[in-house]
């Protein structure tokens, strides 16, 4: 899922313990916003439970915002933590999800995913080189899923979220950059997931990109027994791109390779108009069904010219169940800063 998580790993120390207030602070001077949601109650979960919680017991859209400020969006850091401050297995939580309501995705008229990721993953820091333009006024909302297989429950738990910016002066200006998710299994308002019999066995989609650009990050979304995401021009079957997957023995996935395309160069050359295909490769070496499989490509995307990106229809359909998969209640407001003067 990730977004901006592509780019940059960031290791920083942690503060010292504190209580959690829930609530968000906005500091200005610093081009921070610190959001903390909680308390939850995080019962144990059985092993077999898996990847199969895409309903609305496991997951939860605890808080809805306002963006601050102009600017351009880099990156985030994560804390699970309790009641004093202490920090908490980061694995309890599946994932979390900064929903844009006022920004669609490239490919679907959906909100977009401005960024998203596990507590497992690396905390991420774009350069101040690029960025996602926001607008003071956008309106966000941060989903969250749990997964807690440690074995004993826990009360009084907190995420603590801080997002970070580069203010709309900066000079130079940063590229303007979103991110882009194809997915195998891709079906416009529809569950994604699927079911990987034993064996080796390969799901494929096929893209066309509105608008031309640069894809500057990419990387893979598997789960346990994936082996790697392809992608590939369409028309001459070229392979562009080859993402593995690291495993251990028994199909465990523990990542997927990532790939800094303009390290050297531009990046990756987008036409728009072209077909592009995604192929999603599981080898699933157990006896059994592997239930609720995904296979994403998962890229920031440097659009020629982001006045070409569509516009959210706030009264599409597809874009309000999708709103209500994540709990989300529409209240008929428009925002007016949703896709115009970005900076």
């Amino acid at each position: 899922m990730l977004a901006l998580a592509l780019i940059v790993a960031l290791s920083s120390a942690h503060d010292q313990l504190q209580p959690p207030v829930a609530g968000i602070h906005v500091d200005n001077s610093h081009h921070r916003i610190s959001i903390v949601v909680g308390p939850f109650d995080v019962p144990t979960m059985p092993p077999d439970i898996g990847h199969a919680m895409h309903d609305e017991h496991f997951g939860t859209l605890p808080l809805e915002f306002t963006w601050p400020a102009d600017g351009w969006f880099r990156g985030y850091r994560t804390e699970l933590i309790d009641a004093a401050g202490a920090p908490l297995p980061r694995q309890m939580l599946h994932h979390f999800t900064l929903l844009n309501y006022d920004r669609r995705g490239l490919f679907a008229p959906v909100a977009e995913r401005l960024a998203g990721a596990s507590l497992a993953s690396e905390d991420a820091m774009a350069p101040k080189t690029i960025g996602a333009p926001m607008k003071a006024g956008q309106h966000l909302g941060l989903y969250v899923m749990w997964r807690n297989h440690t074995g004993r429950d826990f009360h009084g738990v907190y995420l603590r979220l801080t997002l970070v910016w580069s203010p709309a002066n900066l000079l130079p200006r940063p590229v303007s950059v979103l991110p882009v998710v194809l997915d195998v299994n891709f079906r416009s308002g529809q569950s994604n997931p699927y079911d990987v019999p034993p064996g080796r066995h390969e799901r494929s989609a096929e893209f066309v990109f509105p608008i031309s650009g640069r894809l500057l990050v990419a990387t893979g979304h598997l789960h346990d027994q994936g082996e790697a995401v392809r992608f590939e021009d369409a028309k001459t079957g070229q392979v562009l791109l080859d993402l593995r997957a690291s495993r251990a023995p028994d199909g465990t996935v523990q990542g997927v390779s990532r790939r800094s395309l303009a390290r050297w160069g531009r990046g990756l050359r987008i036409e728009a108009g072209r077909r592009y295909r995604v192929v999603g490769i599981y080898n699933n070496v157990t006896a059994d069904t592997v239930r609720h499989a995904m296979a994403h490509l998962v890229g920031i995307f440097a659009p020629d010219d982001m006045r070409q990106w569509l516009p959210v229809d706030y009264r599409d359909s597809v874009y309000l169940a999708d709103l209500a998969r994540h709990g989300v209640r529409g209240n008929g407001e428009v925002s007016e800063h949703a896709n115009h003067d970005m900076p």
